[in-house]
């Protein structure tokens, strides 16, 4: 009998782990894939990152950004802030330490199937025949979550893909003088194509719904610049949090419970933050998940909506688009995990 069982070893389900660990509990992480950090991810994130992660530890930090430009068609807009870009398989390698630091178990190549939750416990039964029971089983096993399955938990309706592409090219001069780009225009319904400078290559993204044919557009917008890039990764991203996502001795945490930032797609700071507060508020011998539902949505749910609306204003006609961000070119202490900066300061 383990206190906690994780399913789902990424960045979310590490920490999640080490968090719980830390007091006493007896925690087993069940990953599916054999190796950790092989999750397609830009990791373009906020300095927010530091509250959750020790800053000394910066061995998956490739670089600081101190702008970031944005295009509208032809025209160009640059933002200033501070922006951290994270190599994800290093990451995800350093919580996988941390969490073993702490005495968590970590099993790779174990694919849950079944998931039945009892009065006192909760049985998993795996591909390989084992069997495992938790007093309450954590669900950080992505987008398209098989916890949440298995619970009759609300269905996620809507999802972005994510097509991401690198460029086997080294950005010319000095990685500082180099800066993330946003791409918006028609041909891009509902979100942007990206360009981000890493240490050893360019990386060149898009996300649209699956309809609009994110891998075809990717292809044309690098054509029409003549980039050549070596191999495409894809990722599905959750439009939006699920409606519930407890059950009595069940919850998800992460991109398994859509807690994502809908301006960008990225999950790891909302995630990071939804775990922290679950390991505050659930006990494992008492387990009340619905406090940590009630806490995290308190905390940033509001975030959430206001970026789903910040959202639908890349499909305003440009000029609109372009006031826009004139008007927030203006604007100071702007933070990207709180659109309420946008909206109310």
């Amino acid at each position: 009998m383990y206190n906690v069982i994780i399913i789902g070893g990424g960045a979310v389900g590490l920490y999640l782990a080490e968090k719980f660990a830390e007091k006493n509990n007896r925690v087993l992480v069940l990953e599916k894939r054999r190796e950790v950090g092989k999750k397609p991810c830009s990791g373009l994130v906020s300095t927010k990152i530091f509250d959750f992660i020790d800053e000394k530890n910066r061995g998956f930090v490739e670089n600081v950004f101190s702008r970031a430009r944005i295009w509208l068609e032809r025209i160009c807009f640059d933002f200033h802030g501070r922006a951290v870009l994270l190599n994800r398989h290093k990451l995800d390698k350093y919580l996988l330490k941390k969490a073993g630091e702490s005495g968590v178990i970590i099993k790779t190549g174990r694919e849950v199937i079944k998931i039945e939750e009892g009065e006192r416990c909760v049985d998993l039964f795996l591909k390989s025949g084992e069997k495992f029971q938790g007093k309450i089983i954590a669900g950080c096993d992505g987008a398209t979550s098989k916890v949440a399955q298995d619970l009759n938990l609300p269905r996620q309706e809507v999802f972005f893909l994510g097509i991401i592409g690198y460029q086997l090219e080294k950005p010319q001069g000095n990685l500082k003088n180099n800066f993330p780009e946003l791409f918006f225009s028609k041909r891009f319904p509902g979100f942007f194509a990206w360009r981000i400078p890493r240490l050893k290559n360019i990386e060149w993204g898009i996300a649209l719904l699956p309809k609009d044919k994110p891998r075809e557009k990717l292809r044309f917008f690098l054509e029409e610049r003549g980039v050549k890039i070596e191999r495409i990764e894809s990722a599905l991203i959750p439009l939006s949090p699920r409606k519930k996502i407890v059950t009595k001795r069940c919850f998800l945490c992460g991109d398994a419970a859509g807690q994502i930032k809908p301006a960008t797609g990225g999950g790891l700071i909302y995630g990071l933050w939804a775990a922290k507060i679950a390991s505050e508020v659930i006990d494992p011998d008492n387990p009340l998940p619905f406090l940590y539902e009630r806490e995290w949505r308190e905390s940033f749910q509001k975030e959430i909506f206001l970026g789903s609306l910040l959202r639908k204003s890349y499909s305003l006609p440009t000029f609109l688009k372009k006031i826009g961000l004139s008007w927030l070119q203006n604007k100071e202490n702007l933070d990207q995990d709180r659109p309420s900066t946008m909206f109310f300061c």
